[in-house]
């Protein structure tokens, strides 16, 4: 039975040379952009002459385009009943990677997006923090995102929630949801939507919630320094 896997995992078994890496989607799909070391088979070609290639002793990782695509799901379970003994589907698909800010291949790989443009200095805190240590370590920062330990966003501090009682707890005064993008969403799409919404900053997450830095709508001198902790 196939086996569902994260890209983190993914991504350690590709690299320590422990999987084979099958993109499923059409050919043209492949050439825009794909995965690193993965080749293509589109679902419709996975047949014993196509996949002479692959080891069937070393793990098979096959994707598609996303959750909706069942693309994956059907060429796994074609490569097993073919006699390959590990077969792991990447349900969440390109997407999902793309969403994390990974690395990819292809004629698409080079295009402009958020990524390219994070600010990483980025003061975080704990929901419990107490508003008084935040403002100590504030800074010239107009933000503090609010985080777990696992640096899920949870919240984040701005305008006058920089002003609340310094023995207010970061829940107690943080917004919560603010609006996120992705890191592989176009910067100029990114820019409009704050200037909509009158951002001077947005928060960049993986697709998982995890906090990656922070997309501006003007430059700041802290661009490009190492994210603070």
């Amino acid at each position: 039975m196939p086996i569902e896997i994260r890209r983190k995992d993914l991504k350690t078994l590709v690299m320590q040379g422990r999987a084979q890496l099958v993109e499923v989607l059409p050919a043209s799909e492949y050439k825009k952009e794909h995965l690193p070391h993965a080749i293509n088979i589109p679902l419709e070609n996975i047949d014993p002459e196509r996949t002479r290639e692959l080891k069937k002793d070393i793990a098979v990782i096959v994707y598609g385009a996303d959750y909706r695509c069942d693309l994956s799901a059907r060429a796994a379970w074609r490569m097993e009943s073919m006699g390959f003994q590990e077969v792991y589907r990447y349900t969440p698909g390109k997407a999902d990677w793309l969403a994390a800010g990974y690395e990819t291949e292809g004629t698409n790989a080079a295009k402009s997006r958020i990524k390219q443009t994070l600010t990483y200095s980025v003061q975080t805190c704990a929901l419990r923090d107490r508003m008084q240590d935040i403002q100590n370590l504030r800074g010239d920062r107009d933000i503090c995102v609010v985080i777990n330990d696992r640096n899920i966003v949870l919240g984040i501090i701005r305008g006058d929630a920089w002003d609340a009682d310094p023995l207010a707890r970061a829940a107690q005064v943080m917004e919560t949801g603010p609006r996120t993008f992705r890191p592989d969403e176009d910067p100029k799409d990114a820019l409009k939507e704050m200037r909509r919404l009158e951002l001077e900053a947005a928060l960049v997450t993986t697709s998982d919630g995890e906090l990656l830095g922070v997309i501006r709508r003007h430059e700041r001198k802290d661009q490009h320094s190492p994210r603070a902790a």
